[in-house]
C-alpha cells in the first residue's frame, strides 16, 4: 500500500459521533458529562449544569476514552491499562460487558447504527471489531503501528484509523475488513475530525505542533495550522464556524477559525489538560485537567470558567451525552 504524498511541503471522539448521539437522542432525557478516570478506573457522570456527580462506574484499568452510541443508549469505555473495551448501560449505568481487545485499548469507535464497536490499540498495530449486541469480539484488522483512534464514515461502509507511531491513516473497508489505502499522517496523532459534509478533516500533529488539513476525497495534505504545545484533544463546534485545540504542555485551549485558518484566542486553565467535549449549542465546552483531577465548564463566548468539579484520580476522557 501506499503512503500518498503531501500536496504541501508539510502536512485526531470523535466529533461526528457526538453529533450523532446529539441528533438521534432522547430530547427529554437529562443532559450528562460523562469522565473517564485512568488511575481511579472509573468513569464519573456529571451534570453540566451544576458539575454535581451523578453516578460513579467502575470499569477497567486505565479507563482512558468514553464514546456514545448514536442513540446514547450505550457507553464504551477504552481501558488502555488492561487492553479492553467496557460497555455500559447509559441508562441505568450499569456495566453490561468487558470485552477484550488488544494491548493499550486507547478508544473506541460505534458504527452509525451501533451494531460494530471499533477498539483501537495503539500498543499493536490493529484495531478489534467488536459485536455490540453479542458483547464479543469479532476479529482483528491490521492496520499500522500506534493504532490510537478511528471514525467511521457516515454511512458506517469506511473506517478511518489513526496510526500514531507510524504517522499515516489506514482507510478500511468495513465490510470486507480489508485496508484499501494509506494516508500521510502525522506523529502521535490524538484527533481526526472531519467537517460536516465529509470534505475534509482536521488531524493533530503533537510532535510537530499543528494541525493539518486533510482532503478525504484524495488524503492529501491541504493546509496546516501551527499550534504550539503539543495539541492533544480536539473538537469542533456543530455549525464547523470553530475548532477547539487542547494545548496540553502550555495547559491551555486555542480557538481556531478553521475557514481563516487563524487562531483567534487562547485561555490558560487547568494542569495537563487533555480532551474536551462540547455542547450541540456550541456555548460550552468541558475540559479534563489530569494533574489537578479537576473538570473544567468553560464559556464559548469569552473563554472563562464557569465552573470546575472533583474527579477521581486520573482523569483523560470526556464526553457529553443528552
Amino acid at each position: 500500500m501506499k503512503i500518498r504524498p503531501s500536496m504541501t511541503s508539510c502536512l485526531v471522539a470523535l466529533a461526528i459521533l457526538g453529533l450523532w448521539a446529539s441528533e438521534a437522542s432522547d430530547p427529554a432525557r437529562a443532559a450528562e458529562v460523562w469522565v473517564t478516570n485512568m488511575k481511579s478506573a472509573n468513569v464519573e457522570v456529571f451534570n453540566p449544569e451544576t458539575l454535581d456527580r451523578l453516578a460513579t462506574i467502575p470499569v477497567d484499568k486505565g479507563a482512558h476514552n468514553v464514546t456514545f452510541s448514536r442513540d446514547g443508549r450505550w457507553a464504551f469505555i477504552a481501558n488502555v491499562g488492561a487492553g479492553t473495551a467496557t460497555i455500559i448501560d447509559a441508562e441505568a449505568k450499569k456495566v453490561v460487558a468487558t470485552v477484550p481487545a488488544g494491548t493499550k485499548a486507547h478508544e473506541v469507535s460505534v458504527s452509525p447504527d451501533g451494531k460494530l464497536a471499533v477498539a483501537s490499540n495503539v500498543g499493536t498495530d490493529f484495531v478489534t471489531l467488536i459485536d455490540v449486541a453479542a458483547r464479543k469480539p469479532l476479529k482483528n484488522i491490521k492496520t499500522a503501528d500506534g493504532a490510537m483512534m478511528s471514525v467511521f464514515s457516515p454511512d458506517g461502509t469506511t473506517l478511518y484509523v489513526a496510526n500514531a507511531k507510524a504517522a499515516s491513516i489506514s482507510v478500511v473497508d468495513v465490510q470486507s475488513g480489508e485496508v484499501t489505502d494509506t494516508w500521510l499522517g502525522a506523529k502521535g496523532m490524538m484527533a481526526f475530525v472531519p467537517t460536516s459534509d465529509w470534505s475534509h478533516a482536521w488531524v493533530t500533529a503533537p510532535v510537530d505542533d499543528k494541525i493539518i488539513l486533510l482532503d478525504l476525497a484524495k488524503g492529501a495534505h491541504l493546509a496546516e495550522i501551527a499550534i504550539p504545545g503539543e495539541p492533544h484533544g480536539m473538537i469542533m463546534s456543530l455549525d464547523g464556524k470553530r475548532l477547539y485545540v487542547v494545548q496540553r504542555k502550555l495547559n491551555q485551549v486555542a480557538v481556531v477559525d478553521p475557514h481563516s485558518r487563524k487562531v483567534i484566542k487562547t485561555a490558560r486553565f487547568g494542569k495537563r489538560p487533555d480532551m474536551v467535549a462540547i455542547t450541540p449549542d456550541g456555548d460550552t465546552l468541558f475540559v479534563v485537567s489530569r494533574d489537578e483531577n479537576k473538570l473544567y465548564k468553560v464559556s464559548t463566548k469569552d473563554m472563562t470558567v464557569q465552573g470546575a468539579a472533583r474527579t477521581s484520580e486520573g482523569p483523560h476522557g470526556v464526553a457529553y451525552r443528552r
